[in-house]
């Protein structure tokens, strides 16, 4: 009788230490799938980071320069049509309510500072019903002034001096191609851009295609006033610059592959284009791709809505 007390007393004891050894191990097996979510959330964080990030080998062609024929004025412009009623719905007003990062105060800021433009010899607006201001810079423009107007998405138009002093901040491989043509005469920069924004703590920086081309002999230019007032800006406001520039930015590219541009040289977020190709660009076509493909950078929430309203020809933007 006491044989069967002991063995009973040791198989409890062997239950209870193996329980304790299965909560253990549960909750090893616990502390390790929280550490592995942990690290592949950090390494998705990483990977999106770096995707954005993310400077390519240089798309260039082994041109030193157009041929003469370039375009001598600038590109009609494509504006977005409000007189309809349907709506895209976008990020929902309690977006205007969280804090601005330091990178999206340095936009507001820098904003601000375009709303408040003032006509000099140097900078003046944009013609034409633009849903947010566009700058023009001529000759003596300066440098910081017209690099961070390209940056944040406001620079329509530049007339560099043939030194090219005004893009002297601009990416080295840029400046590089740009400087073939200045060799020929005086130029013009235009862009088209995809304003940038910042979400998750990622920073997603704007992407641009330039046409360049030669001023003409009877070069006029119209301008613009700078009658807009500053507006609230906030998150939402940030996001939708960014959306709509995804659909303009899209179009343009169609338009441009259909007249035949020539890709120069794509690089680091800008595609540097001009009109002197008699053949559709494989550059141009794999850039429309991207957009069709859902492979433009962005924040997954810009992106969703930018297609949204790309796919919507008469769609204007709209907070409700």
């Amino acid at each position: 009788m006491d044989d069967i007390k002991k063995i009973l007393s040791d198989l409890k004891s062997m239950t209870a230490y193996a329980k304790e050894e299965a909560e253990d191990i549960k909750f090893g097996m616990d502390s390790i799938n929280e550490i592995l979510q942990q690290n592949l959330k950090l390494l998705v964080d990483i990977n999106e980071y770096k995707q954005v990030q993310k400077k390519e080998d240089p798309q260039c062609g082994s041109s030193s320069g157009p041929k003469r024929d370039t375009i001598v004025q600038s590109l009609r412009k494509v504006t977005i049509n409000e007189n309809h009623t349907k709506t895209v719905r976008i990020q929902p007003d309690e977006d205007d309510e969280i804090p601005l990062s330091s990178k999206e105060e340095e936009y507001k800021n820098f904003a601000k500072v375009i709303y408040e433009i003032k006509f000099n010899d140097s900078y003046f607006i944009s013609p034409g019903d633009h849903v947010y201001p566009r700058v023009i810079m001529m000759k003596g423009a300066d440098p910081l002034m017209v690099k961070m107007s390209a940056d944040y998405g406001f620079l329509d138009l530049i007339y560099p001096d043939r030194t090219l002093k005004e893009i002297e901040k601009f990416d080295e491989i840029l400046k590089s191609e740009i400087s073939k043509y200045a060799q020929g005469g005086s130029i013009y920069l235009k862009f088209y851009t995809i304003s940038p924004e910042v979400e998750d703590g990622i920073f997603y920086p704007a992407e641009h295609i330039i046409t360049i081309g030669y001023v003409g002999r009877n070069f006029t230019m119209d301008v613009g006033e700078n009658d807009k007032p500053i507006p609230k800006i906030t998150k939402t406001w940030i996001k939708n610059r960014r959306i709509l520039g995804y659909k303009v930015l899209y179009n343009m590219a169609k338009n441009l592959y259909e007249k035949n541009f020539r890709c120069i040289c794509q690089y680091n977020g800008w595609t540097l284009l001009t009109n002197d190709e008699k053949l559709k660009s494989e550059v141009l076509k794999d850039y429309i791709n991207k957009f069709d493909t859902h492979q433009m950078p962005g924040s997954i929430s810009t992106i969703r809505r930018a297609y949204e309203a790309r796919d919507c020809p008469t769609c204007r933007l709209n907070k409700r």
